[in-house]
């Protein structure tokens, strides 16, 4: 559920951001919607398949989480010196790992959902001539610029912590 309210939330934000740049001329109106419709199609695709990734990422990490504690939990009940299990070297670096695996996959989430905005936002500035185009283009690649940035101001932190 999550998913898709993060790609409805990005399309809405797209689509708010442009909505001067869809002003259609009547004999074009058609080949922009379906240009729209294709930019949107493909990019639900993106984010999809990059969303099946930061699942994937997410579930192996969990795997090898639980395995490290597990090992950890033994060799605490079997060495009275052993550190707790959450306290382990091993533990806290899978779980450093952990995070850093997860946010590279969320990059490329969030990456994901910029150029499918981007997409989308193109397809509809083909409606626009001349200087509104122009604008239209530069809106779009000014929002796809601020949400890659964010996207990988948010990634260069939890590296910076780790």
């Amino acid at each position: 559920m999550r998913k898709h309210a993060n790609f409805l939330l990005a399309l809405a934000l797209a689509t708010a951001a442009l909505q001067g740049c869809n002003q259609q001329q009547p004999d074009n109106a058609a080949k922009v919607q379906a240009d729209v419709a294709k930019a949107e199609a493909d990019g639900q695709k993106k984010i999809i398949d990059a969303q099946a990734k930061l699942d994937q990422v997410v579930a192996q990490n969990n795997k090898n989480l639980v395995g490290t504690t597990a090992d950890a939990q033994k060799d605490a009940t079997n060495n009275p010196n052993a550190p707790p299990a959450d306290a382990s070297a091993d533990v806290v670096k899978a779980r450093s790992d952990a995070e850093v695996k997860v946010a590279d996959a969320q990059y490329d989430v969030d990456k994901a959902k910029a150029e499918a905005a981007k997409q989308v936002a193109d397809a509809r500035c083909e409606s626009q001539a001349g200087d509104a185009n122009k604008q239209c283009l530069a809106t779009a690649k000014a929002d796809y610029d601020a949400a890659v940035a964010a996207a990988k101001a948010k990634n260069d932190a939890v590296h910076a912590a780790h």
